[in-house]
């Protein structure tokens, strides 16, 4: 697993290859939401086992609508691998 920092980067690769976005699509506003990208609640479950599968996020059920935006989204990733690392 990459112990480097979860980016805008990665999470733009994600919404663009496992998603379905185009590239220009993904805006560089990290404060917009998931909603107001247009993502359907499969989406964002798709966007959820991506991070767990490929970043190894563990995101409880009790947390799946804390990040609701990109930059919570970073945030979020990153808080939960520094947890992950310490247990």
């Amino acid at each position: 697993m990459n112990e480097a920092p979860f980016t805008y980067d990665d999470i733009k690769h994600i919404l663009v290859e496992r998603i379905g976005f185009l590239e220009s699509e993904v805006p560089d506003d990290l404060s917009i939401s998931f909603v107001e990208l247009g993502m359907d609640s499969l989406a964002v479950v798709e966007l959820q086992l991506t991070l767990q599968q490929d970043y190894g996020v563990t995101i409880p059920d009790g947390d799946a609508h804390v990040a609701v935006s990109l930059q919570e989204a970073i945030d979020y990733v990153n808080r939960q691998r520094q947890l992950d690392r310490v247990v």
